[in-house]
């Protein structure tokens, strides 16, 4: 696994090497707007109403709004000078807590942290005191952005760092309203609740509870015609690059070769005998659609 950054862990005087790596992966279905009557993915350009023209990335700035429509508007060298003295990279522990008291509506995104460096010596005394003493450390990190509050914790025979919201991020918990501590509630209610949790109690294991919503969309995505592949790999290609045109035409010839055989599939059926005039006179009939979008491809 490639490593996302480098850097230390500041452990009172001991600098500890580290690599630290992603462990989680978005694996949602992602979705492009589509201009439905050609099938070209929508671009979205950074665009001034009041000028009516497009602004290239040397005109943007960043702006806080104070008021509707006012905002107080930053240069890069300016918000690098708000960030002061934490300024430099690196993860730097602050203290050590009990597990327990951290509120997990604090955690993010999760990291692995691997030892760098030609020794791991720090990285495993930093590691097994940690576990021994049954602690998590509570650290400030900066890597490339602003600084964050993490959690560094033992796992698996590695660390964890999982980024955090800060405390006033949270939404506190008075303000939703719950039902008041006297309701009434009878001593057979109250068994059959518990005797349901009995019965549904288990051990947790992710593997049991599958991103079904992924899987239906995968499957329905190799049901559905894909009619401008070949303009989405033309386009994709940044300006100056080599387009690998034997691969995109191999991609085609297939995408040919099915076409084909669904035709000859479809002409060994026996056609149903029609009474009367065709009711799809002057309507394209569903080939015809597809073989447009053939031509659609095959132009760009």
């Amino acid at each position: 696994m490639r490593a996302i950054w480098t850097g230390e862990i500041a452990f009172g005087l001991v600098a500890v090497p580290v690599k630290l790596y992603s462990a989680t992966k978005d694996l949602a279905p992602r979705f492009h707007l589509i201009h439905k009557t050609c099938g070209t993915r929508v671009q979205m350009k950074r665009w001034c109403p009041k000028e009516d023209t497009e602004v290239p990335w040397g005109e943007v700035e960043r702006g806080y709004e104070v008021s509707k429509g006012r905002y107080a508007v930053f240069t890069k060298e300016e918000l690098a000078e708000l960030e002061g003295e934490e300024a430099a990279e690196g993860i730097d522990i602050a203290e050590f807590v009990e597990p327990g008291e951290v509120d997990l509506a604090l955690v993010e995104k999760s990291y692995w942290v691997g030892p760098a460096g030609k020794t791991s010596r720090s990285y495993e005394l930093l590691r097994t005191a940690l576990e021994r003493s049954g602690k998590v450390a509570i650290a400030r990190v900066k890597i490339r952005t602003r600084t964050r509050l993490a959690l560094l914790r033992p796992r698996e025979g590695r660390f964890s760092l999982d980024m955090m919201r800060f405390g006033d991020e949270l939404v506190p918990a008075n303000d939703v309203d719950v039902p008041s501590p006297r309701t009434k509630r009878s001593a057979q209610e109250m068994d059959l609740a518990l005797d349901l949790i009995k019965r549904m109690a288990g051990h947790f294991d992710p593997k049991k509870h599958p991103d079904d919503y992924r899987s239906a969309v995968l499957k329905a995505v190799e049901h559905k015609e894909v009619t401008e592949e070949l303009a989405e790999d033309v386009e994709a290609a940044a300006p100056g690059r080599v387009v690998d045109l034997a691969a995109i035409l191999t991609r085609s010839l297939a995408g040919v070769g099915r076409g084909a055989g669904e035709r000859a599939a479809n002409t060994n059926k026996k056609a149903p005998k029609r009474k009367g005039p065709s009711k799809t006179k002057g309507r394209p009939t569903r080939a015809t659609k597809k073989t447009g979008s053939r031509k659609a491809a095959r132009r760009v």
